[in-house]
């Protein structure tokens, strides 16, 4: 049997739907599943044993040629899909599923072109976690899966760590440190720097805790504003010393590197962007930082210790499902009025 599975989402989605992949795998036994992920997002999947064939998919390359996306699908066809499931609902993965041959179809009423679909489940906006979701596709009462079933599954391949393993050595940052993670692609979910200023300042004057600062390589500079000062390019230069405790990873890592960074960490204090869902997988500490989202999305951490940092009280919250550009009421006070001393202590708090 050969089954086809469409995530072409952000990168925290797709993270999320990894042990999806293990439960198609564990109800479908012998089946090939093969999976398309958005181009660039597919690197977190390495090692995975339950995926044969990752395809990625170039949304922008779509954009600018109708041939491309021909291809793609003649491609797909050729492979002749015996199932397609699609979490993703937009009308073009709708479309793919369709075209890709499959006879049967599994998608959620809420897709774009649903009907294109041999089967629809339900798929509530709010008040289901996103991987409960996910587990409906396949399974007719997913809350009564256990929890550690459900976090995400991200491996290490050897080779692809152990750079990154020598540098925390080197560093002497065996599992002590704790992770910041300022960034997001949506910039109401993202918490004002000078705030990840006050919380990096109480950790740095009052715990002798690292602090290991994690984003992409557009992140170095904020990340830089927020520790205001400077270290070399590349991870193999940065130098040791007594009293340097602070990393700025921003950039200098790959996917799996990030995921292992966040798999040896003491704590993770994230915005609702992917590093809370990294920090899923590994079920380590976490503190999220609410804005313009709500947990009531579903997107928030599967950790068994976690505190959620929001402020109560707006009636503009959640202003949308990803958030924004701006503050549609100009006024931000969903993460400028964020508590950090409170943020601070419940973190202690949750690492012991």
């Amino acid at each position: 049997m050969k089954i086809l599975i469409i995530q072409t989402a952000f990168l925290g989605d797709l993270i999320l739907t990894t042990s999806f992949f293990r439960e198609v795998k564990e109800k479908y036994k012998n089946a090939e599943i093969h999976l398309i992920v958005n181009k660039g997002t597919e690197d977190i999947l390495a090692g995975n044993p339950n995926i044969l064939k990752v395809i990625p998919f170039d949304k922008a390359k779509v954009k600018k040629s109708i041939f491309y996306f021909l291809d793609f699908i003649k491609s797909l066809q050729q492979e002749k899909f015996d199932l397609c499931i699609s979490p993703h609902f937009s009308h073009r993965s709708s479309l793919i599923a369709y075209f890709s041959g499959a006879k049967e179809r599994i998608g959620y009423d809420k897709a774009g072109f649903s009907f294109l679909h041999t089967k629809i489940i339900s798929r509530p906006t709010r008040g289901k976690h996103e991987v409960d979701k996910l587990f409906s596709l396949i399974h007719d009462s997913p809350e009564n899966i256990p929890l550690k079933q459900k976090r995400p599954e991200l491996f290490f391949p050897e080779d692809r760590i152990a750079k990154i393993k020598e540098f925390l050595r080197v560093q002497h940052l065996d599992q002590k440190y704790i992770v910041l993670a300022p960034s997001s692609i949506w910039e109401t979910k993202r918490m004002p720097t000078e705030k990840f200023k006050e919380l990096f300042n109480l950790l740095t004057h009052n715990t002798e805790y690292p602090i290991v600062l994690v984003g992409s390589s557009k992140d170095q500079i904020l990340c830089e504003n927020i520790i205001d000062r400077r270290l070399p390019d590349t991870i193999s230069k940065t130098p040791q010393s007594d009293k340097e405790r602070i990393f700025n990873l921003a950039g200098k890592t790959d996917l799996v590197e990030l995921s292992y960074v966040i798999s040896r960490a003491k704590g993770v204090v994230s915005n609702d962007s992917s590093p809370i869902h990294f920090a899923s997988a590994h079920n380590i500490p976490t503190v999220m930082i609410y804005g313009a989202t709500v947990p009531d999305f579903g997107y928030s951490t599967l950790s068994d210790k976690q505190y959620l940092a929001q402020v109560d009280g707006l009636s503009c919250r959640p202003c949308g499902i990803h958030g924004g550009k701006v503050c549609p009421e100009k006024h931000f006070k969903c993460m400028k009025d964020q508590n950090i001393d409170l943020m601070f202590q419940k973190l202690l708090e949750l690492i012991g």
